[in-house]
């Protein structure tokens, strides 16, 4: 088995190189090109976020995927060797970290079930440009499985925190009190919705957002007269009479400069800027101006240490399940060169059993319904039997990796058309949907 993760993390890489490895979405048909078009390179998922810039991968037997997506970064990126090296680590084989991500375990957030979603997203948009294979399909189907389970089983999403949460709550420790305080928040976003929610339920008074739409959906369920709508071009002028900002526009460029906001700050005026977004929003220039105090991504991790502090008695548990799950997949790969041949006895048993039963039937015309039912449940019954033990004894030597032995012997011995079976099989596959409730 050749799955592995590559690609850059909030653990080991600063947001300014983070933000340059960012997959922007209206280029990822031609990432996608790019990435299938690498020899030996089977599947892949690329997850971009916020914390993240990382390529999950099937790659043929002894290939090196950590060098193939060396060059791919370089060139995607434009990044050197030297940054490449110093920033880019490669996990194989990454079943256990990628289980752990969909848990919520592997985020500055520990426990957070954005990133759950944020996985899903990255899936379907793969199998979108036809880049899972059957093991990508089997693999991130488990993982998210997985992770449902355990958000629903130990709660440890229980009153769950994003990146937007661990805004609001690092501003209260600076304010104290939010009543009085005038907030700006940029985008109109998912995150920019959450950091509004949470702010209004911190008994924030005087929120305003900045919008290039009149519209402002989403926040219906919410105190709306807390909320103020202002031109998204006026966001500089604003940012003067406001005591705090908090950026997460998709803004593939920044939107706060620094020569632009000189125009309208007023000389020492104490402001908070918090930027969440990925890449930056805000020019880091901006930080030394007189009375602006910038927090980027990467100086939450106070926050995010508290959170953690309290979820870790939940992590015992979870590391149980994940190892359950890890064995699972493994037995299951182990297992692919059998099953096809399992399908095929299956198929058919089933065909020479009806076969025979016709026949029989067409012999014995006086039967009663009732009789050759109790005649077909039998015989169906004793095929089974004939059946299971020899299956089940394929699937052990499977799972003792030796599956491709046996199976080569299987093909000489049964006339069982297991190619096709295997093809139907892998069409069915490619149409399976998850289940997003």
């Amino acid at each position: 088995m050749n799955i592995g993760i590559y690609g850059m993390h909030y653990k080991n890489t600063p947001v300014e190189i983070r933000e340059r490895a960012a997959f922007k979405p209206s280029g990822l048909e031609g990432a996608y090109n790019k990435l299938l078009g690498i020899d030996g390179i089977r599947s892949c998922v690329i997850l971009s976020t916020c914390n993240r810039s990382q390529l999950i991968y099937e790659a043929d037997e002894g290939v090196d995927g950590k060098g193939r997506l060396d060059h791919f970064y370089r060139d995607y990126f434009g990044f050197s060797d030297k940054e490449v090296q110093a920033y880019c680590r490669h996990e194989v084989p990454a079943i256990r970290t990628f289980f752990k991500m969909c848990c919520g375990l592997d985020s500055l957030v520990l426990g957070e079930d954005q990133i759950l979603g944020q996985i899903k997203e990255a899936y379907y948009t793969a199998r979108e440009h036809g880049a899972c294979g059957k093991v990508m399909n089997k693999f991130f189907q488990t993982g998210i499985a997985l992770g449902k389970k355990i958000k629903n089983e130990t709660a440890i999403s229980e009153n769950p925190l994003s990146i937007a949460s661990i805004a609001v709550k690092q501003g209260e420790k600076i304010f104290r009190n939010l009543e009085d305080i005038k907030v700006l928040v940029l985008g109109r976003g998912e995150m920019s919705r959450t950091a509004i929610r949470h702010l209004l339920s911190s008994n924030a008074e005087h929120v305003y957002i900045a919008t290039r739409s009149n519209l402002l959906t989403g926040f219906d369920d919410l105190d709306r007269t807390k909320i103020s709508r202002i031109p998204f071009e006026d966001r500089h002028e604003a940012i003067a009479s406001v005591d705090w900002v908090i950026s997460a526009t998709s803004a593939p460029h920044q939107v706060i400069e620094k020569s632009q906001l000189q125009k309208f700050h007023r000389h020492n005026k104490h402001v908070l800027i918090t930027d969440i977004a990925m890449p930056r929003d805000i020019d880091p220039g901006v930080s030394e101006i007189p009375g602006v105090c910038l927090y980027d991504l990467d100086q939450l991790d106070e926050v995010a240490r508290e959170n953690m502090d309290q979820r870790a008695g939940k992590l015992e548990i979870i590391d149980i399940r994940i190892a359950e799950k890890e064995k699972e997949f493994f037995d299951w790969h182990r297992c692919l060169p059998v099953y096809p041949r399992i399908r095929a006895i299956q198929q058919y048993s089933i065909e020479m059993t009806e076969k025979e039963i016709n026949e029989l039937f067409d012999k014995m015309p006086h039967l009663s319904q009732k009789d050759r039912n109790n005649i077909e449940a039998f015989i169906y019954s004793l095929v089974k039997k004939m059946w299971r033990t020899p299956i089940h004894q394929l699937k052990q030597v499977g799972l003792e990796g030796k599956g491709e032995e046996a199976g080569a012997l299987l093909d000489r011995l049964l006339t069982c058309d297991f190619q096709n079976l295997e093809e139907e099989y892998e069409e069915e596959h490619r149409e399976e949907k998850l289940n997003y409730e």
